[in-house]
């Protein structure tokens, strides 16, 4: 098994890009809004998704931001207003401009990835047919690691970012400077398994912190 096997959590997003992409698609709509436009559900749909086409074609804004404009201007045309644009747009929005602590446990837990990375640790999203704990930390012994399964990744957060079941880790390295991180955004953990070198981390809900 190779390293390179094991997907990297994408960085975080430059969050004063994304805060001024939404802004700005925000601010478009309120001013055609005040032009008598883009009222109603429908036509407040329709505007969207031509502004998001647009930003899209003329390359607007940084590449930071593509992957979050392709995927609005997909739902819009996939979903048409069930998509519900704006209120993602709003959430967009308040995301990036709220302190972390107020933040989803999603975002505090990539805030906290981030973290560690920049402390040298490395991160990596494991296939569950790869999950063999033991294997994994013999693979990950010389580098400290924070590796997770990826369907629970998957599974165990909503579409808000909200944890709804608990996300197990494993921790190749010191598991204090793993806590620390956490601890310092709030997310609940318990250590499931302490071995010599290494541990199995649980994150936890809210409710069952």
């Amino acid at each position: 098994m190779n390293k390179t096997n094991h997907t990297a959590l994408p960085p975080e997003e430059s969050l004063a890009d994304l805060a001024h992409f939404a802004w700005c698609a925000l601010t478009a709509l309120r001013l055609a809004q005040q032009d008598g436009q883009a009222l109603s559900l429908l036509t407040i749909h329709t505007f969207l998704v031509r502004w998001l086409a647009d930003a899209q074609k003329q390359r607007r804004f940084p590449r930071s931001v593509a992957a979050d404009i392709d995927s609005l201007l997909r739902l819009g045309r996939q979903k048409g207003p069930a998509a519900g644009l704006l209120n993602r747009l709003q959430y967009l929005w308040h995301s990036c401009t709220e302190p972390v602590s107020e933040q989803s446990a999603l975002f505090r837990l990539t805030h906290a990835i981030e973290h560690l990375k920049s402390q040298g640790w490395v991160n990596a999203v494991v296939a569950d047919e790869e999950w063999a704990p033991e294997t994994l930390y013999t693979e990950y012994a010389n580098t400290p690691a924070l590796l997770v399964r990826k369907s629970e990744l998957q599974r165990h957060f909503n579409e808000r970012g909200q944890q709804t079941a608990p996300v197990d880790f494993i921790v190749a390295g010191d598991s204090r400077v793993v806590g620390d991180a956490f601890d310092a955004r709030a997310l609940r953990y318990v250590i499931q398994e302490q071995h010599a070198a290494w541990c199995l981390l649980s994150l936890l809900p809210v409710a069952d912190a």
